[in-house]
């Protein structure tokens, strides 16, 4: 993970922040799993709430997680 996560934490924080700004009513961010790495159900799970708490104090709240095949969505709507 390293640099390379950091940057792509930051551009889905970056992409939040800017969604809430322009008044986007919903966000979606998600992540790609590399299924030749036998990545752990525990190391997904904890990429997801990585997600979901960076980027719900912006103001958005999560709605849904779905995973489909390698990747994962998770949708986000603006706090009433």
């Amino acid at each position: 993970m390293g640099l390379l996560h950091a940057w792509r934490m930051q551009k889905v924080v970056s992409d939040a922040r800017t969604a809430y700004a322009k008044g986007d009513a919903e966000f979606v961010a998600g992540f790609d799993i590399d299924t030749r790495a036998r990545v752990s159900m525990r190391a997904i799970r904890k990429e997801i709430d990585k997600i979901i708490n960076s980027v719900e104090p912006i103001g958005w709240d999560c709605v849904d997680v779905q995973p489909f095949l390698a990747s994962v969505q998770i949708d986000f709507v603006r706090r009433a």
